[in-house]
């Protein structure tokens, strides 16, 4: 049994907690649907930031970066790193804006920007993608990891790890139909201490390890590219270094930040993001709590996974292609006898055992574990907790994992039910729905939604690979979402092609013309972009009175002349500071976190 009595005291305490905290914040007697799903709009800033950072940490994320940290080093991570810029457009243009606007759910937002059967049709259409089928795929790739976290520490199949995944997540839908945002929030404040603490705590314990020999060990076991901070601009991967061509270093660090939309990362806000911004006490908060996210996600929180992430390349990786010159009959599962294989013939036992005299002098006792990491890199940092933990943290860092899973799955159920009740059942079935039938309906509608997310579970492999996807199909979507709050001549007919064309566009490039990344992107983008504007222009402006009505409350910048006259003799009123200031800003920011970003990898690496 890998867990000791001290684990389990640990883990299910920590994870009883995590229950009993969610409850009490989320307890009340007549709950309505603002504080169901925006905890009344009286979050404080640093509790919905640090919420954002922690729904964002769910028990993929560290696999993902073991998975491309073991492909490409630390540039890798330029993969999402490279999201900052639009982060921070939100946080600058935007977060204020979107509190200031009083709404409840973003998909709200299109019938207060544009307005008559376009807008309702719009607005009908990003309920079911957005809350369902995008929420859906989200919870699907969390799902991923949690299985492959239960395979690898536990050793279950992976039928088993269903099974049990699918328990937690029926804990979860009981815990959030009951708690709603509120308690969701605060849920994820004590998930985020627990989960860094754990992070932290794996880190050190790894470089303890007489195998790494600390930092300074672990630079001499690694090739010096692998400490790379930036990518090389270049073909393929060599050197344990990301090398990008021109034309993908360009797509990554110059289109991909404004052009696609990707959760917890949407041009102009939105998402989850934009629910936490909308549940805070006012526009300062709003502003102040995205900022915390953009700190708190990209300079705090990847460094420790790094070096387990390093760490593990140390100690199961290496040059030696290990994986490929393995004979299918030998795998993970039966060198550690997790489970009964075939009995293995005259001929496969003399491979088997020549196998073994060729690989056990390079990894010795890790030899599974070596040649389970190089098929998948990911369960390199379960086999470091696994191996490396003492009691007691283990059953922390392991109930972090579980917790992780039960916030970010907590959120991406609250979050699409409140689009699929608000913008689809209260506007197009039953738009005088009293209370208690709403909030019964949103309820069985979170049933729903997880039962669909374990249907897709099946369907994923890489974690990695579904981040790709969802970028690339929304490649040129992600312009029209920051211009709608700063042109007036955006309207409903522009968004909806934005929203579709990407798709069209991706199955073209990919299954027609047999295009990869970045060529597809760039493909998607232009032909997106030029669907949208010709769209734009062949259809109507929206009508003045949406347009009044919604500047007169916004009160945006940029190129709203045309409606500003009409709610102020002047018509460069503005509220806050100009376009330009906040261009600064915006540069000032993203410079100031890249900086935070880089000065804790060079302390830790000396580069």
């Amino acid at each position: 049994m890998i867990l000791s009595t001290t684990d389990i005291i640990v883990l299910v305490v920590l994870l009883l907690s995590t229950v009993l905290i969610g409850l009490y914040f989320g307890r009340s007697k007549k709950k309505t649907l603002s504080e169901y799903f925006l905890g009344g709009r009286s979050l404080p800033w640093y509790i919905a930031g640090i919420s954002m950072v922690a729904t964002t940490f769910a028990a993929d994320t560290p696999l993902a970066v073991t998975e491309l940290v073991g492909q490409y080093g630390i540039s890798g991570n330029w993969l999402w790193w490279n999201l900052l810029a639009g982060g921070m457009l939100t946080t600058v243009f935007f977060a204020r804006l979107w509190r200031r606007s009083g709404l409840t759910t973003e998909v709200e937002f299109i019938e207060f920007r544009y307005s008559g059967r376009p807008a309702a049709l719009l607005r009908g259409f990003k309920a079911i993608y957005l809350g369902g089928i995008m929420n859906v795929l989200i919870m699907g790739w969390v799902n991923v990891a949690m299985i492959t976290l239960l395979e690898g520490f536990f050793g279950m199949t992976h039928q088993s790890a269903f099974l049990w995944t699918g328990v937690a997540l029926l804990i979860v839908v009981f815990y959030v139909s009951f708690s709603g945002l509120k308690g969701v929030v605060y849920t994820d404040v004590f998930q985020f201490v627990l989960a860094m603490s754990g992070s932290i705590a794996l880190a050190y314990y790894v470089l303890k390890a007489p195998e790494i020999g600390g930092l300074a060990g672990l630079r001499a076991a690694l090739p010096e590219e692998t400490f790379s901070f930036l990518p090389s601009v270049g073909e393929g991967v060599a050197g344990g270094r990301y090398q990008i061509s021109l034309a993908s270093f360009l797509a990554f660090f110059g289109m991909v930040w404004w052009t696609s939309w990707y959760p917890g990362a949407e041009p102009g806000g939105g998402g989850y993001s934009a629910q936490r911004m909308l549940s805070t006490k006012d526009e300062r908060s709003s502003f102040l709590a995205s900022a915390l996210f953009q700190i708190g996600h990209y300079a705090v929180r990847p460094w420790p996974w790094i070096i387990v992430a390093l760490s593990a390349i140390a100690l199961y990786g290496g040059q030696n292609n290990l994986a490929e010159q393995t004979p299918d009959f030998i795998n993970y599962e039966c060198l550690t006898a997790i489970h009964d294989c075939e009995p293995l013939t005259a001929q496969q036992q003399s491979e088997y055992a020549q196998w073994v005299a060729t690989w056990e002098p390079v990894y010795g006792e890790r030899l599974p574990e070596a040649l389970k990491y190089q098929q998948d890199y990911r369960f390199g940092y379960i086999f470091i907790m696994r191996d490396y933990l003492p009691k007691g943290i283990l059953g922390m860092l392991l109930a972090s994992f579980f917790a992780a899973y039960m916030s970010t799955m907590s959120t991406q159920l609250n979050w699409g039910a409140s689009y699929l009740i608000n913008d689809f059942y209260l506007r197009f079935l039953k738009p005088n729905a009293p209370r208690r039938l709403s909030l019964g309906v949103s309820r069985a509608t979170t049933l729903f939604l997880a039962f669909l997310g374990l249907l897709i579970t099946s369907q994923m492999n890489s974690i990695a690979g579904v981040w790709q996807f969802i970028m690339e199909c929304g490649a040129g979507l992600g312009l029209v979402l920051i211009l709608r709050w700063y042109w007036w001549r955006i309207n409903a007919w522009a968004e909806i092609t934005a929203t579709v064309a990407p798709f069209i566009a991706y199955a073209i490039a990919h299954y027609g013309f047999a295009w990869a990344f970045p060529n597809s992107f760039f493909f998607t983008v232009g032909f997106t972009t030029l669907a949208w504007l010709l769209v734009m222009f062949g259809t109507a402006p929206e009508s003045s009175s949406t347009l009044v009505d919604f500047y007169s409350t916004v009160r945006p910048g940029g190129a709203w002349k045309p409606v500003a006259w009409k709610v102020s003799a002047d018509p460069e009123l503005k509220n806050g500071p100009s376009t330009p200031v906040l261009l600064l800003y915006w540069l000032g920011g993203i410079a100031a976190v890249y900086g935070a970003l880089f000065l804790v990898g060079a302390l830790l690496f000396k580069w």
